[in-house]
């Protein structure tokens, strides 16, 4: 799957599960707490936003770490991480 597509479905994710977000606050050093409002509810479903639309992708319990949600690049770093693909360089 296309990195560019994979941040897209990360922030459909984002949008879909914080209530309140608009896309134009969604960046990629966004913190997704401090910035977007991410709560342990709205994790759990956006996790499971990710699993369900991005093939390949499973949240593994033993490698995710709450350093993965401190912001869109970091998360977008850790979707690449588990799905063994290099991690591009981003400018949006």
């Amino acid at each position: 799957m296309d990195t560019n597509k994979i941040l897209d479905i990360i922030k459909e994710g984002l949008l879909d599960s914080i209530p309140n977000i608009t896309k134009e606050q969604i960046l990629l050093d966004a913190h997704l707490k401090n910035d977007l409002g991410i709560d342990s509810l709205s994790s759990m479903f956006f996790l499971t936003y990710l699993e369900d639309n991005i093939v390949g992708f499973e949240v593994n319990a033993d490698t995710i770490e709450a350093r993965h949600f401190n912001t869109l690049q970091t998360i977008f770093e850790y979707v690449l991480s588990e799905m063994n693909i290099k991690i591009p360089v981003l400018n949006t």
